[in-house]
């Protein structure tokens, strides 16, 4: 069973607003519970957005910075929502983060493609309805060329969740882990990979 990006952004405020359940403990499970799914490897790139799917993929990065694995983080984007701050905050109190403003500062990124083992993808997560520009079509390639082994937080950034269709450029991965659900388009896409879903305590009545 599948779901829409709008009924899974009304379960989740659902959550939040009636069940008083915080957005930064959903996102601390959504983080440990794909820390716990991919902890066997050695080496990480993570790349994050500053809105909530960057924020679940700082906290994997935390939990595998705190568990001896070799991790590097790189942030892009404009405006940050709160639970990403917060998150980052902790984050660069343990690791450097590197921030990646333009197409001037890939040197770094790709470097670390090559050499790490797993590429974590948390770049877009439901949000993204628009059409990419140049520099997230770039970046989204440069993963592809150079990424190990491709990892996505709840979508491939660049598709669309209900539909499948991409924005001008989407990461292919190998794994992607759904938040809570599989979302509609992930089934109509194979840049998903494998696909698996991530138990993070969203409330839903008996229908549901």
């Amino acid at each position: 069973m599948t779901i829409s990006k709008n009924k899974m952004m009304e379960l989740e405020k659902r959550t939040i607003d009636e069940y008083k359940i915080d957005s930064l403990i959903l996102m601390e499970n959504a983080g440990m519970g794909i820390y716990r799914e991919i902890n066997q490897y050695n080496s990480y790139t993570i790349i994050c957005g500053k809105g909530n799917n960057g924020g679940d993929g700082l906290v994997l990065a935390r939990h595998l910075i705190l568990n001896g694995k070799i991790v590097e983080v790189f942030v892009v984007g404009d405006k940050m929502t709160s639970e990403f701050a917060k998150n980052l905050e902790i984050l660069e109190k343990l690791t450097q983060v590197k921030y990646i403003e333009d197409e001037n500062n890939f040197e770094d990124l790709v470097e670390s493609l090559e050499v790490n083992e797993v590429t974590v993808d948390a770049i877009f997560g439901l949000g993204l309805n628009r059409p990419l520009n140049s520099f997230y079509k770039k970046l989204i390639n440069l993963i592809n060329a150079h990424g190990n082994y491709i990892i996505g937080v709840d979508i491939p950034s660049g598709m669309d969740p209900d539909t499948g269709d991409e924005y001008g450029a989407c990461v292919g991965c190998n794994l992607t882990f759904a938040i809570s659900d599989i979302k509609d388009g992930q089934l109509l896409n194979s840049k998903v990979g494998e696909l698996k879903k991530i138990y993070i305590g969203i409330v839903r009545y008996a229908d549901e």
